[in-house]
């Protein structure tokens, strides 16, 4: 054993005899092995094993372990035991009923927006033409569809060309309630979803997004992103499934 090692095990952990070995059951998976350092600087290399009784245990790459307490290990890998034992947050999701005409005339944004089959966008396959039916949603996106903006990307086909729908985003003129923006994307996009809608908070790429589940099979993502206030929606991004090959 080396001098380093050695004092490293003199001074901050405890060797645990080899019959602690067969505590463990046969064929127990671990972390990856790690560094760890004790407060005076020192290192081993070992997997986490467990935290019980007070004691951190770390088996080596030998097969041999060694345990320590909190007070010998550094913050860093503190830290690293903290965040490996926190139980993971169980992701938020709401429900929503399919609102009765009562409720959606009360709806402000949602009476802004006009009704489109978005099934029928995902039909096209040659998006390369300025008189499709793409351009001219895109172009007529506020004066015709009340939208402040939509855009779209399209997958490339063998040529080049733009060919079938890859994404459609829709922003619309004001923050939409989240109940709201789930009724809009049931009823404006046409889009056949269970009764109640259910969605699903997640972070994507340092966003907050409500995604809708148990989509129709041409949709693969319906992502409505989380405005600045609690529960608002400020823009409603669209998956499409590629071509067949």
């Amino acid at each position: 054993m080396n001098h380093v090692l050695a004092h490293f095990l003199r001074h901050a952990l405890v060797f645990v005899a080899p019959l602690c070995l067969c505590l463990h059951a046969q064929g127990e998976q671990h972390p990856p092995t790690r560094i760890w350092t004790s407060v005076n600087g020192n290192t081993v290399e070992g997997s986490f094993v467990k935290e019980e009784e007070g004691k951190i245990f770390i088996k080596r790459p030998d097969g041999s372990q060694v345990a320590t307490t909190r007070a010998k290990l550094s913050p860093n890998d503190l830290a690293w035991i903290d965040g490996r034992n926190a139980p993971a947050a169980p992701a938020k999701t709401e429900s929503f009923p399919k609102a009765v005409l009562l409720e959606t005339n009360k709806m402000e944004e949602y009476k802004k927006v006009r009704r489109l089959i978005l099934k029928t966008y995902t039909l096209l396959t040659n998006n390369d033409r300025s008189d499709k039916m793409l351009a001219f949603l895109e172009r007529d996106a506020l004066s015709m569809y009340g939208w402040a903006a939509i855009s779209s990307d399209c997958y490339p086909t063998p040529s080049g060309k733009r060919g079938k729908l890859k994404t459609l985003t829709f922003i619309p003129q004001a923050p939409i309630p989240l109940r709201e923006a789930v009724q809009m994307a049931r009823d404006k996009f046409t889009l056949a979803l269970p009764d109640p809608a259910v969605v699903r908070e997640i972070v994507l790429d340092g966003e907050t997004y409500w995604e809708v589940q148990s989509l129709p099979p041409y949709v693969s993502r319906a992502l409505l992103l989380a405005g600045p206030t609690p529960r608002t929606v400020t823009r409603f991004d669209f998956q499409f499934p590629p071509p067949p090959k």
